[in-house]
């Protein structure tokens, strides 16, 4: 997997142990197995959207800041009197963000990305 996949997988591990969740407690409460959250952890194998989704429920992840963190972070920073957009840069960041997480994040099609 690559770099992207692994940081998924830390923010995953963190807020299981944040919210003092065992592998096993997290996995029964995603209908997952044990080995694939710790996989998923490791940043060693992919999730299909509908488990990511629930993932992120059960540790109250928010997915913008898992798919593009650093961007997120500036986006209740604006100075006042700039608008709410986004800049070009920002705009670019979130697209490889959201490129790579398409990567380990995928639509649940035969385990493919379609489209």
């Amino acid at each position: 997997m690559n770099d992207f996949a692994v940081k998924i997988g830390e923010k995953i591990r963190d807020a299981r142990v944040n919210k003092g969740l065992t592998q096993e407690k997290l996995a029964e409460l995603t209908d997952l197995s044990t080995n694939h959250i710790s996989k998923l952890e490791r940043g060693i194998c992919s999730v299909g959207l509908h488990n990511f989704y629930k993932i992120c429920r059960v540790l109250q992840l928010d997915l913008n800041e898992i798919v593009y963190p650093d961007v997120s972070e500036g986006f209740g920073n604006r100075s006042p009197g700039t608008s709410g957009c986004l800049t070009i840069n920002e705009m670019a960041v979130i697209e490889s963000h959201l490129r790579e997480a398409l990567s380990v994040i995928y639509v649940s099609r035969g385990g493919q990305l379609h489209g």
